[in-house]
């Protein structure tokens, strides 16, 4: 591998004592050597005094009290003794001595750390205990005496050497030679197969479920909702052109994705054409089309002429959507996953029907390749796991294979998905890597699967939501009633093998998952193509013609209703809530579907109730009587009516939502909208629709002249901090009004809300409304939400009529807790002075783009981590205040990468006001400022060629892995 190496230096020049900001990304160096002179150090204890001065030290001296401090090295004179600590942990203190020339060295890698003075070693300790390095520090007025020179680490940043791409050019070539060597032995088997029409002999005409299916994709595509993850893998791709690598630019350190990460390049090279949310949307839906190619013209046939035929491919169509829109439209990998263990299980089939090895190797070829997408990608194995057997004895049957050549073969296959790991990365960083992951988020045990599931009926997150629940909880319903309609021995309607294997692939598939290192429900993406067909299944083998066929129309079907009448209820019972900006305005998105006060769960819960309770009690009542057991009324459906008729109403309330949200908010920010501005060329994403108050106090409101604008009793006027700005208001508590304020014209017609600022904590009881008034009189009141410890806007339309506000607080000393020294106040009414948010920031600014929004800020470059160092950035774009989500890029213990650059700056806050919808502040911008004036010096970078084994100890993570004391 070639790997820079970064070297930096200090001071610039021999006086120049100039803080400079060196924030290493990995926080400690490689190696780090420190001297500092005997003058150096009388000079500042003679111009200090008695106490601590800091000649050198790695981490500011002032911070930000709200960022998360990082122990560096510290050199300071303390009351004449030279005192020095690393890391946090304290070497020693040495007197000071007077008048000879002399100085201290201090040296720390990953291995041994010590200060010597001249031969002398005066402090010693074994292990890493490498500084922290945010920059250089000194108090001293001139800098003669002090030197720093430093190592960064650069272990993630190696590119490919010339014998290493020699390597993978050989091993590319003898894939392509294995590949057509057993091509070639199968020509010995080439016509043969058994089974239903093998996979391949399919007409491809589009039909009309084609055309309507596709129309759907491609709808959803432009009006669908964003994932969660959207914005941390947008950041992440975007970022890989200014890192050279593809790093997790948001914690774990800027570790490499790898294993993880080949179709994460392929993202990159994509966006480089557009960043938009429509183009980074597409390949996801092409996928999607895929994906449904897949399952109609290959597995549907291998189940059997009904499953192939125009009700099977309908309702596959339906059921293929209800899986798809929920999770696979995005950035995510479930996408991936879902074409590759689809494509899996085809060519599984494919050999199990002809008997040739060299769709089972692009099988096994597959599965490797997909496991390397997402460690969910596992469960592509798993259709391989299900036709083992049959595979076997297929094999056996070839007379002309010899056994360990194939075994060679069929091992070589899914080891080539290897050759996308390690294109740019030495396995010692990829191991690296997965430790940093691992130390960091920990890793669940395979039992916690429960946990998944725990969230997928929780009401309360958006992992449960009513869309997420339908695909799942119907699949697994219908894995039980395709299990017991395939063990009935009257199934002349379905291939049986092709039926069982797809099953039991889909339950290992389920088991698979039980080893991912994370249990988000979003991993069920993977899922949709496998879990389609197993609905599609169910539902053709569960309708009245397939039940009678196996003589199930009597207690099965009863059965088959009450687990629909569960399922539904339980579906039902769930939010038609989506991600961030995708969720407002959408209908049934803070409440369970309902019609008035009746909610569906419930009423679909009773009567279906009903209905198997009372088809149970005739079975039993006949049982009794010796009569023949019923079967199902003419007018009772079958198990698979209602459900398909779930499967419709979930589809439809997934689509038409978002058509609706479209067509009735087209005057504010909607991915519909956004979509079509940048088919137009005229759009910077949400950035288009949002404006930001630059300065608060340029809309501080006048205060109304004559007796209206008096106030009794009279209330104190204190500084409010806004976030940054200082702003007057009213402190709490207290109890009275303040003065009227006359309304803004923008106010008055309901286009600008009235904003005040609540700083502190309030306490329970406490009272605080905004007064509107007319001539004097209140005329409506607007009762303030409770404040937290940081600043937080309270924005209010005024009512119609109102022309004047004041602000209202009951909050007398006894409600805040006497003695507990809490305090919070709130800042004069105002309207705020607007400015485009592309006006502030022009395309193609460079800003941290915080995770939860950086997929909808196209138009602005993330800030760069390059070598072994994080940028200094000067603008921060953060989701909305009730998010804290964020914060993990800027805390250590979480290896953020820009833990060390938050220390430098302090952070202005500035609101932003969705276009149409000034209420809501989909994201802040924050505005960095230095907090003393910082010399960015630049490094020297040579390069050089490493082995791929060679590890530079191990990177170190603040308050996670431990330091020696």
């Amino acid at each position: 591998m070639v790997q820079p190496t970064v070297t930096y230096h200090w001071p610039s020049s021999p006086t120049d004592p100039e803080a400079a900001a060196i924030p290493l990304m990995p926080y400690q160096p490689i190696s780090l050597t420190a001297s500092v002179s005997c003058s150096a150090a009388r000079r500042l204890a003679q111009a200090g005094g008695a106490g601590e001065h800091v000649l050198l030290s790695t981490t500011p001296l002032r911070v930000d009290p709200s960022a998360h401090p990082l122990p560096g090295l510290r050199v300071a004179v303390v009351n004449g003794r030279l005192a020095v600590s690393s890391a946090g942990v304290d070497l020693g203190s040495w007197p000071v001595p007077a008048g000879s020339d002399c100085s201290w060295t201090f040296t720390s890698g990953v291995d041994r750390t010590e200060l010597r003075m001249a031969e002398v070693v005066l402090a010693v300790r074994e292990g890493d205990l490498r500084p922290n390095v945010i920059g250089a520090f000194t108090e001293l007025p001139d800098a003669t005496g002090l030197d720093l020179r430093l190592v960064t680490d650069t272990r993630f940043s190696t590119t490919i050497g010339p014998l290493k791409l020699s390597i993978a050019v050989l091993g590319v070539a003898s894939l392509l030679v294995l590949l057509v060597a057993l091509a070639y032995t199968d020509r010995a088997v080439r016509g043969r197969r058994t089974g239903p029409r093998a996979p391949g002999e399919r007409r491809w005409r589009p039909g009309a479920v084609d055309v309507v299916l596709a129309a759907v994709l491609g709808l959803w595509w432009v009006i669908g909702p964003i994932t969660v993850d959207d914005g941390y893998i947008s950041g992440i791709v975007r970022s890989r052109g200014s890192n050279g690598f593809i790093g997790n630019v948001y914690r774990w350190l800027n570790a490499p994705e790898e294993p993880f990460s080949w179709f994460y390049e392929l993202y990159y090279w994509w966006s480089l054409v557009s960043p938009s949310t429509v183009w980074m949307r597409l390949p996801s839906t092409l996928l999607g089309l895929v994906c449904w190619a897949l399952l109609s013209r290959h597995l549907l046939p291998r189940l059997g002429r009904p499953c192939a035929g125009v009700r099977g491919r309908w309702t596959a169509a339906a059921v293929f959507a209800l899986w798809w829109l929920p999770f696979n439209l995005g950035l995510r990998p479930e996408p991936w996953v879902a074409v590759g263990a689809l494509a899996v299980y085809v060519t599984v089939e494919r050999t199990v029907a002809t008997g040739r090895v060299l769709p089972l190797a692009a099988a096994l070829m597959l599965a490797g390749v997909t496991t390397l997408v997402t460690p969910t990608g596992l469960l592509a194995f798993a259709p391989i796991l299900a036709a083992a057997g049959p595979l076997v004895r297929r094999l056996r049957e070839r007379s002309d294979l010899h056994r360990l050549p194939l075994a060679v073969a069929l091992l070589a296959a899914p080891a080539s998905a290897t050759l996308l790991v390690f294109a740019n990365q030495s396995l010692a960083a990829v191991l690296e890597s997965v430790r940093v992951r691992t130390v960091i988020s920990g890793r669940p045990a395979w039992y916690a699967e429960y946990e998944r599931y725990a969230l997928l009926l929780d009401p309360h997150d958006i992992q449960g939501s009513l869309a997420r629940r339908a695909p799942v909880l119907l699949t697994l319903l219908a894995v039980a009633g395709a299990s017991w309609a395939l063990t009935r021995r009257e199934r002349r309607d379905v291939a049986g093998g092709p039926a069982r294997r797809l099953v039991v692939g889909f339950v290992l598939a389920l088991a698979a998952m039980t080893l991912s290192p994370t249990k988000f429900t979003h991993h069920f993406g993977g899922l949709a193509g496998l879990g389609a067909g197993v609905l599609v299944l169910a539902v053709l083998t569960w309708s009245r013609a397939g039940l009678r066929a196996r003589s199930g129309l009597g207690r099965p079907a009863i059965a088959g209703l009450a687990g629909v009448t569960v399922v539904g209820a339980l579906v039902l019972r769930g939010l038609n809530t989506w991600a961030y900006v995708s969720n407002y305005g959408l209908t049934w998105s803070t409440n369970s579907p309902h019609l008035g006060p009746v909610r569906l769960a419930e009423a679909v819960l009773g009567l279906g109730a009903v209905l198997v309770v009372g088809l149970a009690g005739a079975v039993v009542w006949r049982r009794a009587t010796d009569r023949p057991e019923p079967t199902l009324p003419r007018w009772v459906p079958a198990p698979a009516g209602p459900a398909l008729v779930l499967v419709i109403a979930v589809v439809a309330l997934e689509v038409l939502g978002f058509v609706r949200v479209s067509a009735a908010r087209p005057d504010t920010y909607t991915l519909a909208s956004d979509a079509v501005r940048t088919l137009t060329g005229s759009s910077c994403g949400l950035q288009s629709d949002l404006s930001v108050e630059t300065d608060p106090a340029a809309g501080t409101l006048p205060q109304a002249v004559g007796p209206a604008g008096a106030a009794e009793p009279a209330m104190p006027v204190v500084p409010v901090d806004v976030g940054g700005p200082v702003l007057p208001g009213v402190p709490i508590p207290s109890t009275g009004v303040t003065p009227w304020y006359v309304l803004d014209e923008a106010q008055r017609e309901a286009v600008l809300p009235v904003v005040v600022t609540l700083a502190g904590a309030t306490a329970p009881g406490d009272s605080i409304g905004l007064d509107f008034g007319s001539g004097g009189q209140v005329v409506a009141r607007s009762m303030l939400a409770p404040a937290t410890t940081m600043p937080r806007d309270q924005r209010v339309m005024a009512p119609p009529g109102a022309d004047t506000v004041r602000i209202a607080i009951n909050a007398p000393e006894s409600t805040t807790g006497a003695g507990t020294g809490r305090r919070a106040a709130v800042s004069l009414p105002r309207v705020p002075r607007l400015t485009p948010m592309t006006a502030v920031l022009p395309p193609g600014s460079t800003a941290v783009l915080d995770w939860p929004v950086a997929f909808l800020f196209p138009c602005l470059r993330p800030e760069p981590l390059p070598l072994g160092t994080a940028g200094l950035p000067r603008w921060r774009v953060a989701p909305p205040p009730e998010d804290p989500s964020a914060e993990i890029t800027y805390t250590p213990a979480f290896g953020g990468p820009f833990a060390g650059p938050r220390l430098l700056v302090t952070e202005l806050r500035m609101a932003t006001y969705l276009r149409g919808e000034p209420l809501r502040e989909p994201a802040q911008l924050l505005r960095w400022i230095p907090v003393v004036p910082l010399e960015e010096p630049t490094p020297h970078v040579t390069t050089t060629s490493v082995p791929g084994w060679r590890a530079d100890g191990h990177t170190r993570v603040p308050e996670v892995d431990p330091v020696p004391g």
